[in-house]
């Protein structure tokens, strides 16, 4: 069976859990029915998860991911979410977001221990990588792990995308699908109402991350619709 793209929505710490739950009931009233062709992924802060799940859970088309998880199984690791906390719960989580890498300081092996820890539990983790760290993560990962996991290619994006840029998107895509044994890819970085379905026309592309194009539910929903 063909895999549907995913459009995915991460909402970082923007909002607290409430203004979440709000963001959810504004995005369902605005798209109403997800295009038959995508899913949509809603990565969103561990304490709105739940209220968002019994937001979509009768609406088609809708998925929840967790925007990190611990490394650690269950136990005495204190202020972390374990992976068994999120199944049944979260159908994807994010893995090494550049945030996470950098402010948290999260290492290859650090990302590669979440990715184990999320499959145990059932959870399909989307490795965020760029050019300089998709080699060692592939490296750092099981065969079995590297067979289920989906990749996102989050380049540091600080200008509008010209064609160039979709170029290199397409090149780095097409990379990262080879060495993986094509399993999807993926792109986050800069995508706008006025370049996602540029992107999203890319071959072999897997999906797109939004970040700060997702922050009004609206716009966001007009997005997903164009690209359905």
């Amino acid at each position: 069976m063909t895999m549907k793209k995913i459009v995915l929505a991460n909402l970082k710490a923007y909002r607290s859990p409430r203004l979440v739950g709000e963001w959810c009931d504004a995005l369902l009233s605005a798209l109403g029915k997800t295009p038959d062709t995508l899913e949509v992924v809603l990565a969103l802060p561990d304490m709105a998860l739940g209220d968002a799940a019994d937001k979509i859970g009768g609406h088609a088309g809708f998925s929840l991911a967790a925007q990190a998880l611990s490394p650690f199984p269950q136990g005495s690791y204190t202020g972390a979410t374990p992976a068994a906390w999120l199944k049944g719960l979260v159908r994807y989580t994010l893995a090494g977001h550049r945030e996470r890498r950098c402010y948290f300081h999260e290492s290859v092996q650090d990302v590669a221990r979440e990715v184990a820890e999320a499959l145990d539990e059932a959870i399909r983790p989307i490795v965020c990588v760029e050019s300089g760290t998709f080699a060692p993560q592939l490296a750092a990962l099981r065969r079995e792990e590297q067979e289920q996991v989906f990749w996102a290619f989050t380049p540091r994006v600080t200008m509008p995308l010209q064609k160039e840029d979709l170029e290199t998107i397409a090149k780095s895509v097409a990379h990262i699908r080879r060495q993986s044994d094509d399993r999807p890819v993926l792109y986050g970085g800069g995508v706008h109402a006025g370049n996602a379905r540029s992107i999203w026309a890319i071959e072999g592309l897997g999906g797109l991350m939004l970040g700060e194009a997702c922050h009004n539910a609206s716009a966001f929903a007009r997005i997903v619709e164009s690209l359905g």
